[in-house]
């Protein structure tokens, strides 16, 4: 009887004690269910955070702390990053390992949280992380494929990313570049072409003839003596011209002595220069090309005896090759070229001379800033030409071998001059007032014609059409 009423006791106890809980409940109201709500939304926020990025290096650890018991890990590829659960470590810590350059997930489920917890993991090589840093474009390895995107403000940026991301690839990786760089993309080349041209010359001729009862002796230069004719008993006729035509020529002639001669003397000099100043336009990575000259047809054999004209250019000709690095510096490569006909080296083809080229080439490249400039020199042509035309034995005596000689002597010399000058540019704006060109200032419409006319020279008004 003791034990039953006992046992009755305890569960009056219990009931009584369950009655308590239950009436506290009814008492709180509404308000403490909204307490009980509101304290449930941030289990509920942190149950719904975003996934982070962690980035790691090939054979490198980095050691990560959740907070949370875990229950199991999971890695989306095994092949670039390895995942291990550090034991006895109560905040649920786990150890990353980077293996090969790529990009992969890491989720984690904890005990007391409903929904895993998601990494993103980005493994790279370790001179990809020496080459990448701020400025630089993303570089992300998605298996066999590397894709660059972002935006770099100088292309020495954007190429270390492209370099990172060959060198995260192996031999039959592709990379895929989507990055900006951040500059003008136009570029304006002023180039002036200065082509200097000096030749020297010197020749010397000289005639000699002497006649004295009815011996005659003379000596004339190459292709000075035309004709001669000489009957027995009688004084031989002569015909000849100046040595050199196109020289000065000084005449002594005595015809009591019967002498008669004749000296040649021309030296000359002469400076030709050649001036262009063309303004090319050109995007960054493209080539842009003058040429001052002209084309020459060179007929081409083809098959069944036919022939075909091609047609070869000739002259002062430049290509070059801007690269924008940085909003202030410009790589420039330029290829200049010199070209002129020689005649004196022809060949036939079909019957028809063709002449040779003689070419100056040069092939070169320069990092400039934004207006500054730089001169190609240095290509030069030059020709050296000497002949001694003499009589033999009698050529060689001093002083008075010179009156058995003819000279010869001429230099020509050319030389290139190439002044490149770059600028950044951008096109003028949607609507923008365009400068007028020379013709349209100068030029005069409805001008006062009759003024201009009637006045002459005493008018102030222009004349019809163009001004003065």
């Amino acid at each position: 009887m003791k034990k039953r009423i006992f046992a009755f006791r305890k569960t009056a106890w219990l009931g009584l004690a369950l009655l308590a809980v239950s009436a506290a409940t009814d008492a709180a109201g509404p308000v403490q269910r909204g307490q009980a709500l509101q304290s449930a939304q941030p289990a509920q926020a942190a149950l719904a955070a975003p996934s982070q990025t962690i980035d790691l290096t090939v054979g490198a650890q980095q050691q990560l702390a959740v907070g949370h018991t875990l229950q199991r890990v999971a890695i989306g590829d095994p092949a670039v990053a390895d995942v291990l659960i550090i034991k006895g470590d109560k905040r649920g810590g786990v150890l990353l390992v980077g293996k090969a350059a790529g990009t992969t997930s890491l989720i984690l489920w904890a005990r007391d949280r409903d929904a895993p917890l998601q990494y993103t993991v980005n493994v790279t090589t370790p001179a990809a992380a020496s080459l990448l840093g701020a400025g630089t474009p993303t570089v992300k390895v998605l298996g066999g494929t590397a894709v660059v995107s972002g935006t770099s403000s100088t292309m020495e940026a954007h190429q270390r990313a492209v370099v990172a991301a060959e060198g995260s690839l192996g031999k039959d990786g592709a990379v895929f570049d989507t990055s900006t760089v951040a500059s003008r993309a136009v570029v304006q080349v002023d180039v002036r072409v200065v082509e200097f041209s000096r030749s020297v010359l010197k020749e010397v001729g000289f005639n000699f003839f002497k006649q004295n009862n009815g011996f005659t002796f003379g000596s004339f230069a190459p292709s000075a003596l035309t004709s001669v004719s000489a009957t027995a008993g009688q004084a031989p006729n002569l015909t000849g011209v100046t040595p050199i035509s196109s020289a000065f020529n000084l005449i002594f002639n005595s015809a009591t002595h019967g002498l008669f001669a004749n000296l040649s003397l021309l030296e000359s000099n002469n400076l030709a220069r050649v001036l262009a100043e063309p303004t090319l336009v050109a995007l960054s990575g493209q080539s842009a090309s003058f040429l001052a000259g002209g084309e020459v047809p060179i007929p081409v054999p083809q098959a069944l005896g036919s022939t075909s004209i091609e047609f070869k250019p000739y002259g002062v000709g430049l290509t070059l090759t801007p690269t924008v690095l940085s909003p202030q510096r410009i790589a420039l490569k330029v290829a200049p070229e010199a070209s002129q006909l020689d005649f004196s080296n022809a060949v036939t083809i079909s019957g028809v001379s063709v002449p040779a080229f003689t070419t100056r080439r040069a092939d070169t490249t320069v990092e400039l800033g934004d207006g500054e400039s730089f001169v190609i020199g240095g290509l030069i042509d030059r020709e050296t030409a000497s002949n001694v035309s003499k009589v033999p034995l009698l050529g060689d005596l001093p002083v008075l071998g010179t009156f058995f000689k003819q000279l010869n002597y001429q230099q020509n010399e050319k030389e290139l001059v190439i002044i490149v000058t770059p600028h950044l540019v951008s096109p003028l704006a949607k609507g923008a007032t365009l400068p007028s060109t020379p013709g349209e200032q100068s030029e005069q419409r409805n001008g006062p014609v009759w003024r201009s006319l009637i006045g002459g020279v005493a008018s102030r008004d222009a004349s019809p059409g163009f001004s003065k």
